[in-house]
Parts: C-alpha cells; structure tokens; sequence
C-alpha cells in the first residue's frame, strides 16, 4: 500500500524539512531586526546638508516665481 500524503492535511515543507510557516516567521524576525537596526541609525552628516541645500533651493524657487492667477 502506497503512502499518498494529502497536502492539504500536511503542512509545507521547505529544503530544510521545516515548515514553511516557521522559515516565513523566521525571516520576518530577521527582516524586523534588520529594519530596527537601520531605523535607529543616524542620518550622515552629509545628507542633512544636502537636505538643507535642497531646501534653501525651494524656498528660493519659490520666492523668485509669481503666484499664478
């Protein structure tokens, strides 16, 4: 008698024989982690000035044009 496991009464598995359920969380743990360690980093030096740049040539952008009618 042949075993024909029903997949819909197993769970999925992945290359290494774990669930796929289980891998899905891990990487999502590793995925959190990583965004939480550069959400907390802080913004360089240089890009702030270059933000500031950036602004300062909108404001005289803006000032320079005429408000249309």
């Amino acid at each position: 008698m042949m075993n024909n496991p029903n997949p819909s009464n197993s769970k999925k598995r992945l290359n290494g024989g774990l669930p796929s359920d289980v891998v899905q969380d891990g990487i999502a743990l590793r995925l959190r982690e990583l965004y939480s360690n550069i959400e907390n980093e802080g913004i360089p030096d240089n890009l702030l000035h270059l933000l500031e740049k950036l602004d300062e040539a909108e404001r005289a952008q803006s000032g320079a044009q005429t408000p249309e009618v």
